[in-house]
């Protein structure tokens, strides 16, 4: 799937943020790291809330204004590559976001393959 550059950017940037929050805990605090574990466990929908990246987060990382991070990730969405959480719709909040595809990467680097939900 073609991308544009900055489409690529913010994914990578979202993906790299994913993958950090995914090993935090890692080593320090146990308990956390085997939560985010069991959210890994579940699949994307399951990590997106508290594991995902922020459109401001992201922005900042690259420098780029948070409402054009926001219409990269819909587009981005629209491709069917990255989910917006959704949990509670009511809720004026930032949202999480989260590429399709991490939780099943991450669990198979953190997890026994016993553990892992196809």
């Amino acid at each position: 799937m073609k991308l544009t550059e900055k489409q690529q950017s913010v994914l990578n940037e979202l993906r790299k943020i994913g993958r950090e929050n995914a090993y935090r805990y890692r080593g320090v605090t146990p308990y956390l790291h085997q939560g985010d574990c069991e959210k890994l466990a579940k699949g994307d929908q399951a990590c997106v809330f508290g594991m995902g990246g922020l459109t401001y987060q992201v922005g900042r990382r690259l420098g780029i204004a948070a409402p054009s991070v926001l219409g990269v990730f819909k587009a981005l969405q629209r491709k069917g590559l990255v989910i917006r959480e959704e949990t509670y719709p009511d809720y004026q909040r930032a949202r999480y976001w989260w590429p399709i595809g991490l939780a099943a990467e991450l669990a198979g680097e953190l997890l026994p393959a016993s553990e892992v939900t196809p």
